[in-house]
């Protein structure tokens, strides 16, 4: 039997590193999805994903994740790869949805993000009433400043 050497071009050779490339972020980045909710093992903290950059990206890094803080408002972005003793708590779509206004409603909420938080359950809830204040609004005259 008759073997042929293989040749490598440099498009054959671009398209296996493109592809070891993908399987590596692949890993890097885990099971996490935008719109799901993660505890970090190192951390012990509960963040949601908003955005999953996979690059390749110029420079430092090649790709990167952007994160918030349940009950947080601000987001910042890592390049941490998922650790198998990380957690997924809450898939994307109605579970995160759920887990979301659960946590909501548990905690206290004296100002900041959970209040504006309860507020968006609110009018999630009551959509008739707010309908009727969005509309008592536009034609309220309210008092002029001195």
């Amino acid at each position: 039997m008759k073997h042929r050497a293989r040749t490598f071009s440099p498009a054959r050779t671009a398209y296996y590193d493109a592809a070891s490339y993908r399987r590596w972020v692949a890993r890097q980045i885990g099971p996490r999805a935008v719109g799901g909710y993660y505890r970090s093992a190192h951390s012990d903290v509960v963040y949601e994903v908003l955005a999953v950059e996979p690059g390749p990206l110029p420079g430092w890094p090649v790709w990167k994740i952007t994160v918030r803080q349940l009950g947080e408002s601000r987001s910042y972005w890592h390049c941490t790869a998922w650790d198998e003793r990380d957690q997924v708590v809450a898939e994307p779509g109605e579970q995160a949805l759920k887990f979301w206004a659960e946590h909501t409603l548990a905690h206290p909420a004296d100002g900041g993000t959970l209040l504006e938080q309860r507020h968006l359950l609110d009018e999630a809830a009551h959509p008739g009433t707010v309908a009727a204040l969005h509309q008592l609004a536009l034609t309220a005259r309210l008092p002029q400043a001195a």
